[in-house]
């Protein structure tokens, strides 16, 4: 008998949802299209910070560097890193390293016949720079460094300050290491680079390393940069790797100890999700509840009648609730088939600002794709589904709570 009455109320509900069917269709395009909108920003929130700690990474920060103690206190030219050339023995054979690239790195005034500019001078060997950093892909103009001691690459905006092209000559002044003299080399532009990245391109010159090492008069290399085999080291601060490197005299730190304000602003992010989610269940809350109380009005007769011949108020209560079950799963089902187009198109052609553009402080100078979750797009079909059913308790009290009397009196 249980059984009869529930199919009996499953029938009546699923011949109820189409007596409107304008209403209902508009129903159902309103839950598909939150769910594609969710799973729109789920995916394009994944793929903006993957490519933020891409970019971050890749372009040249490295996902972990390696400094002396005191080093990023102030930039130190004297603090080298004790024993560079044993250190980066070690570091070749080492399992979880995939590439590495030591730095010198001095303060520097930048001069050609034509102006001035102060800046960053690094001094790279260029093999391992290659593997580390997007240098040798930000080359637009001349030649990658090839071991010539005169070689210098400059930022394309810098090189627009000084009025230099390929083959002009500067002058690079700078403190040396230890006793502060001055010292001065006289460098031909080989190369122009551009980062996209305004600060980087505006003051920054790349010089070969052995040739930065004696013009600084430097031993050892100030910074070590490293891309690691696999996420997972950079997010695990027990991992044994973190130990190995770690010493009184040196420092070894990952990307997000290094820029704990990208880190911050990657994780803030995150919620971007949870706002969009519940605003859009909120939306499909509101638009069901109306859908479903339009629906009791139109049939106050029709329950009126149903309560007078001795059908119990908690059928009238499921009937309701299984209604608002079948709009949300067809809702359901619509939206993830839109959702998942939308996301495989944005996962496939990625989305693209244009000329680059400025973030959070990180300039996007790449197309940014969409990361699809099948485990989240699943979860978020089925927090919508739960929404859908719990926006029908109201109108679902409202019509078992009917008076037979009155609401067979009402007029349609």
């Amino acid at each position: 008998m249980a059984m009869f009455s529930q199919r009996l109320i499953t029938s009546l509900a699923s011949r109820s949802i189409f007596r409107n069917t304008r209403r209902t269709l508009l129903t159902i395009a309103l839950i598909a299209s939150c769910l594609a909108a969710l799973m729109f920003t789920d995916g394009i929130v994944r793929g903006y910070t993957k490519s933020m700690v891409d970019i971050s990474t890749q372009t040249f920060l490295g996902e972990a560097q390696i400094h002396q103690q005191g080093y990023r206190r102030n930039s130190d030219v004297d603090l080298t890193i004790n024993n560079t050339q044993q250190l980066l023995q070690q570091l070749s054979q080492d399992a979880k390293v995939d590439s590495f690239s030591p730095r010198v790195i001095s303060g520097a005034m930048l001069s050609s016949s034509q102006n001035v500019s102060g800046g960053m001078v690094y001094g790279v060997i260029a093999e391992h720079e290659a593997k580390v950093s997007k240098l040798k892909q930000a080359l637009i103009q001349g030649q990658y460094l090839s071991g010539n001691p005169q070689q210098v690459l400059l930022g394309s905006e810098l090189a627009e300050i000084l009025d230099v092209t390929l083959g002009d000559r500067i002058v690079i002044t700078l403190s040396q290491a230890y006793d502060g003299d001055l010292s001065q080399e006289l460098f031909r532009v080989s190369g122009i680079i551009r980062f996209n990245d305004r600060g980087m391109d505006s003051s920054v010159a790349f010089i070969n390393y052995d040739q930065a090492k004696s013009i600084i008069n430097v031993r050892g290399a100030h910074e070590i940069a490293i891309q690691l085999q696999g996420d997972a080291i950079v997010d695990d601060r027990n991992d044994p790797f973190w130990q190995k490197y770690n010493h009184n005299d040196r420092e070894l730190l990952s990307w997000k100890a290094l820029f704990p304000q990208i880190n911050g602003m990657l994780e803030m992010s995150s919620y971007s999700t949870l706002i969009t989610s519940l605003i859009m269940y909120i939306l499909v809350s509101l638009g069901l509840i109306n859908t479903m109380f339009m629906s009791i009005f139109e049939r106050h007769n029709e329950f009126g009648i149903l309560l007078a011949i001795g059908t119990r108020p908690k059928r009238l209560f499921a009937q309701i609730l299984c209604e608002g079950f079948f709009i949300g799963v067809i809702g359901m089902i619509c939206g993830l088939l839109l959702g998942y187009i939308v996301c495989q198109a944005g996962a496939h052609y990625g989305i693209n600002f244009g000329d680059a553009v400025e973030l959070s402080g990180i300039t996007i100078n790449e197309p940014i794709y969409l990361i699809i979750n099948y485990l989240e797009f699943i979860k978020l079909s089925l927090a919508l589904l739960l929404v859908t059913m719990l926006a029908c308790i109201y109108p679902a009290l409202h019509a078992s709570k009917l008076s037979p009397s009155l609401a067979m009196r009402k007029p349609l």
